[in-house]
């Protein structure tokens, strides 16, 4: 029996058999497409700006500041900054409005300075000016922020740092005036 060309017109194109697609194949698309966007991802994150690792750095200073802050028994939020100056190298600033943290910054090259236990005892003594001035605000005094700080660090560690500080700002003190004898 002849077909004309009308029927085939309606039927449409001649097409080759319908086949089956093997199982497989979509796993393995899937699988392709999850590997190319863990790839670009990885890509992505390696070449991430410097500010996501300031970020990070940050927040490892943040957690130390927490721990200590707890150890002292100060209740107070404390909001730590890495500023790439800061007039004091570390500091510490009260908050203005009630509700607001206190704000401690440290010099970002100072810190890089920093070994685990100095940064302790850094973080410490400035801690030490938020217990004084939560406790009495018109005794600040270096000396009283290191009493404070020494209950969770030791001397040679606050040593070290001023040390440290000392060689960065290009000047020099007396340690007793700071720590006592």
């Amino acid at each position: 029996m002849a077909v004309s060309r009308q029927s085939r017109a309606k039927a449409g194109p001649d097409l080759p058999p319908r086949s089956r697609v093997d199982p497989s194949v979509p796993l393995l698309l899937l699988s392709s497409t999850c590997g190319l966007v863990l790839f670009i991802m990885t890509r992505l994150a390696a070449a991430a700006p410097a500010a996501d690792a300031d970020a990070i750095v940050t927040d490892r200073i943040q957690v130390v500041v927490d721990r200590l802050r707890d150890r002292l028994g100060i209740s107070e939020s404390v909001h730590v900054s890495i500023q790439p100056r800061v007039a004091l190298i570390v500091s510490v600033e009260a908050p203005v409005d009630h509700d607001a943290p206190f704000r401690l910054a440290i010099e970002d090259r100072f810190l890089s300075r920093l070994s685990e236990e100095e940064l302790d005892a850094a973080m410490a003594h400035e801690l030490g000016h938020v217990w004084v001035f939560t406790h009495h605000p018109y005794l600040q005094t270096e000396k009283l922020a290191n009493q404070i700080a020494m209950r969770v660090v030791t001397r040679d560690s606050l040593v070290s740092v001023y040390q440290k500080l000392w060689e960065h700002g290009g000047t020099k003190g007396d340690l007793n005036t700071f720590l006592g004898p």
